[in-house]
């Protein structure tokens, strides 16, 4: 299994936070990474979805969790290997902490790791990009 954990403290709202992560047409704005979201549904437990990567690579996902201004968790299944996002936010006073983590897990160790890393080498400045704009 792989596991990974950010935070990031900032002064900001909560709303803001939620509404760009509750508008999935919005994630590009904070992951250069992705290219496109389509979001089959409301944004709330159940709902499919397709991430479409700037590499032109397409991840689908599944919400799994959503407490509105508060959390929600993606998991999406390729193969045998499931990667859950969660995403969590904490009001500070008048700051702001975000926690992404991703959790890898059905595959061997290896893979695990490699596809870890790679996942995940973006999320620090990902999340700061969420926070200041």
């Amino acid at each position: 299994m792989f596991n990974y954990e950010n935070s990031v403290t900032e002064k900001t709202t909560v709303n803001k936070i939620w509404d760009l992560y509750s508008d999935v047409s919005k994630w590009k704005l904070w992951d250069r990474g992705i290219k496109s979201v389509e979001l089959f549904g409301s944004f709330a437990v159940s709902a499919n979805g397709v991430m479409n990567m700037a590499d032109g690579s397409a991840l689908p996902f599944c919400i799994t969790e959503c407490t509105p201004q508060k959390s929600f968790t993606t998991q999406s299944k390729l193969g045998n290997i499931t990667v859950t996002f969660g995403h969590k936010i904490e009001e500070n006073g008048d700051a702001v902490t975000v926690t992404h983590t991703v959790a890898i897990e059905g595959g061997n160790e290896i893979q695990m790791e490699g596809m870890g890393k790679s996942i995940v080498a973006n999320i620090p400045e990902c999340m700061q990009r969420l926070m200041t704009i």
